[in-house]
Formats: structure tokens, sequence, C-alpha cells
């Protein structure tokens, strides 16, 4: 069950959890606190991250990535006997020239290619949390879709509650100025729903060329339909991003009421916090992060977490590590 928290601790301060994260009732995390406008730094264009592939795409696009094949165009790879590979455009005459044997030689190149990359995320109920969307999500789609527009790949965005978001998704493009599309459209998405059904439908209109799928989500739902979710992704390369709330899982009362509730389906419970209980709170919450990861691995893929804010640089050495 996803679950949700606001009571009173022993010493009077409020406390307040939703989706499984508890946090002090007015004291947000820093990152939902808008600066003061005199504090604020100057405008700068969108920053970008670099992002490395674990497989060589193909197509006939030019871009930014080693593509698989052989082509006309991108970096030399080797001469090969023209006889290998009848193209005589490609004749290169001084080597051929070194060749004692006479043997004409031709150029081959290593293409270089571009994919489409898509942000997959998670806007039920559970998601309401905290501004996570307006907030890191957006962050990141933002992030995303700037990265991919500046190096000539597509990007596309697509959101599901219960089912797919129609006032959300954004089909794939490269047009300058995406990433402003991509956080209007996440500013104005409320969470909503139940369930992973929506996601899995909203997979299905994903490219069926193989492309770079970013899966964000809390994840809090049952490991069986996260596994439908990333069988629904095979084709694709899947990063999962794991979105979580230290005041969740570290900053807990030691002694207190929590009032716990699951925000897709409204059920509340009262619970008396102690260290007991939060030492199993806790152990839980690590238990859950291990069980994650190892699900991702069974299915080929690597998850980024992203706690309580995006973390640029962090997430760029995810990415290049592959």
């Amino acid at each position: 069950m996803r679950t949700g928290a606001a009571g009173a601790g022993a010493a009077g301060a409020g406390w307040e959890k939703t989706a499984g994260r508890v946090g002090t009732a007015g004291d947000r995390p820093a990152r939902l606190r808008p600066a003061p406008a005199a504090a604020q730094a100057p405008a700068a264009g969108p920053r970008t991250l670099a992002y490395a592939l674990r497989w060589r795409p193909r197509g006939i696009r030019p871009g930014a990535h080693a593509g698989g094949g052989e082509g006309g165009e991108g970096a030399f790879r080797r001469h090969v006997e023209l006889t290998r590979s009848p193209d005589p455009r490609r004749l290169d005459v001084l080597a051929s020239l070194r060749d004692p044997f006479g043997t004409l030689h031709v150029r081959q190149y290593a293409p270089r290619r571009a994919i489409a990359v898509a942000a997959l995320v998670d806007l039920s109920a559970s998601m309401r949390f905290g501004g996570l969307v307006a907030g890191p999500v957006t962050e990141l789609c933002t992030l995303l879709a700037a990265s991919a527009q500046a190096i000539g790949d597509s990007f596309a965005l697509h959101g599901a509650g219960a089912a797919p978001r129609e006032d959300v998704d954004l089909p794939a493009g490269r047009r300058r100025g995406i990433e402003t599309e991509v956080r209007s459209r996440l500013a104005r998405a409320e969470p909503d729903g139940a369930g992973s059904a929506g996601l899995v439908a909203a997979a299905e209109r994903l490219p069926a060329r193989r492309g770079m799928v970013f899966l964000i989500s809390d994840f809090l739902m049952p490991a069986d339909e996260i596994g439908r979710l990333l069988d629904a992704l095979w084709r694709h390369d899947v990063i999962p991003v794991v979105l979580h709330d230290s005041a969740a899982e570290r900053d807990l009362p030691r002694w207190g009421l929590v009032q716990l509730a699951d925000l897709e389906t409204g059920a509340r419970r009262l619970v008396v916090m102690r260290p007991a209980l939060r030492a199993r709170w806790r152990a839980a919450a690590r238990a859950r992060r291990a069980a994650l990861d190892a699900l991702f691995a069974a299915h080929g893929a690597r998850a980024f977490h992203l706690v309580d804010r995006l973390d640029a640089d962090a997430l760029a050495r995810h990415l290049l590590e592959g």
C-alpha cells in the first residue's frame, strides 16, 4: 500500500507524510522553497548533459552516437579491399598505390546516428507528495529534453496515472525550445489515479525502433507490476529513475503520532511512532531499495536513485558509466 501521514509528535511538532514519505509540517525540504527574487541567479541557457549508449543504433538519420553497420560518413574505421566493399566512390588512391600487390583499397567509416529519447513519467496519486512532479521531475525532464535536442536526438514525453495522460503527452521532436514545452506540460499536470496500467499503455506509444527511455516513478507498487512494466519496455534501453524523499526514509520522529494515508485509495491509519518502529521502517526502506535494484538488474537496467532534488552531475556520471 502506498502510504502517507500527518499527526502530532510528543513535543507538539506537526508531522505529515504522503506516499510513504514523512516531513515536518511547515518545514518542507529546501528544494520546494522558491528562493527570494533578489537571491535568484540570472537566467541562463538550459544546461545539458552527455549520455553514453551500450548499443549501436541503426537508422539513416545522422547524429552523435557511434552507429552499427558501415556508412559513407562518420569516423574513419579502416581500409578494405575494393572486392570486399565494392564502392569506387571511396577509393583511396594513396593506400592503393602503397600496396605492393596493386590491390585497390577503399575507405570504410563508422557512421554516427541519432536516437529517440523519451521520458515515461508516473503521474499516479502517490506522486502528489511534496511537489515531486512540479519539482525534481520537471527539472529532470527539462534537462533531458534540452540535452537530446542539443545533439540532434529526438525527445518525447509520456505521462500516465490510471491511464495515459493526453494533456501531458508530447510527441517526439527535435525542435528548439522543446524543453520549454516539457516544463509547461508538467507544470500543469496533477497526479491522479492508481496502479501501473496507464504506464504500460503509455509504453506502447514509444517508437518501435530501440531508443533510450527514462522511466520516472517512486515505484511504490508491487514488484509484479514493475516487472510487467519493464517487460513492456523490453526493446528499449531503460534507465529507471527512482524518486525518494529523505523525510520518509530517514527523518522520522523517535516518538509521536503519525497518521498514514494512502493517496491512491484514501485509506488512513494512525500509528504511534517509537524507536523500534522507526528502526524497522528504515530497514524496510533499505530492503525496498535493494529489492528494486535487484529487479532492475534482472531486466538489464541500472537505476538512478534521485533523493530530494536532482543532482545533474551524479546523473551525468551514471549515464556515462553505462
